[in-house]
């Protein structure tokens, strides 16, 4: 009877202490409770509010502070606008630069075919000068043709006038070409002088437009230069 109760008695205190008795994982967990004096859920909820580095918690900017950055935020965009500018006013500047140097190039090249016109109206007039020479020479030979068929007309003269005929109508033909190829210099040195002055006037206005395009282009760099040096 007595083992009986002692053995009811060791079974019903084995049972109680096993479910009084703490697992190792409780025991872990208890320790860190103890150790850290707060929750583990509590501590990882403190650790996502916990403000950056740097930031100081439930703190506003001042007045100043807002003031001072939209100082700043205004500055950087007044260089931004700034450099913008510059930059499109440093583009129009090439541009008209551009323009400017292809129609000073147009100018060059007419100057130069007018130049040449000048040149063959030069030597065309030279050549029809010494066309008219030859020809006055023709001339002054017919005359002296003319004085002696006159001279041969008499009746002692041994000269034969059907001869002297043929020398002055040579003469004379020789003569008229020489002016006709005279003629066709002059006429050809004359185009070429139109030719000239249409080069000339055409060259004029190339080199014109090339001077506004070089103004503008010093104007719109000057106003770079300038907005560069105010920022």
């Amino acid at each position: 009877m007595r083992k009986d109760f002692q053995k009811s008695s060791d079974d019903d205190i084995d049972a109680f202490l096993a479910r009084k008795k703490p697992s190792d994982e409780a025991k872990k967990n208890a320790g860190k409770t103890q150790a850290s004096g707060k929750p583990a859920s509590e501590r990882e909820r403190l650790q996502k509010d916990k403000p950056d580095e740097g930031e100081t918690p439930g703190r506003e900017p001042t007045e100043e502070e807002r003031e001072d950055q939209i100082r700043q935020a205004r500055t950087g965009r007044a260089q931004a606008e700034a450099y913008r500018d510059v930059a499109v006013l440093r583009k129009k500047a090439h541009e008209h630069s551009h323009k400017a140097a292809k129609l000073y190039h147009k100018y060059k090249a007419n100057q130069a075919k007018a130049q040449k016109c000048s040149s063959r109206a030069v030597s065309l007039r030279e050549k029809s000068e010494d066309r008219q020479l030859k020809a006055k020479e023709y001339r002054a030979s017919i005359k002296e043709y003319e004085a002696e068929l006159s001279g041969a007309s008499g009746e002692n003269s041994d000269l034969n006038p059907e001869s002297l005929q043929n020398k002055i109508a040579s003469l004379e033909r020789k003569a008229a070409k020489q002016e006709e190829i005279a003629r066709k210099r002059e006429h050809g040195a004359a185009l070429q002088t139109e030719k000239g002055a249409r080069f000339r006037s055409r060259a004029a206005k190339f080199l014109e437009k090339s001077r506004l395009h070089e103004s503008e282009a010093r104007m719109y760099g000057k106003r770079a230069d300038n907005l560069e040096k105010a920022g």
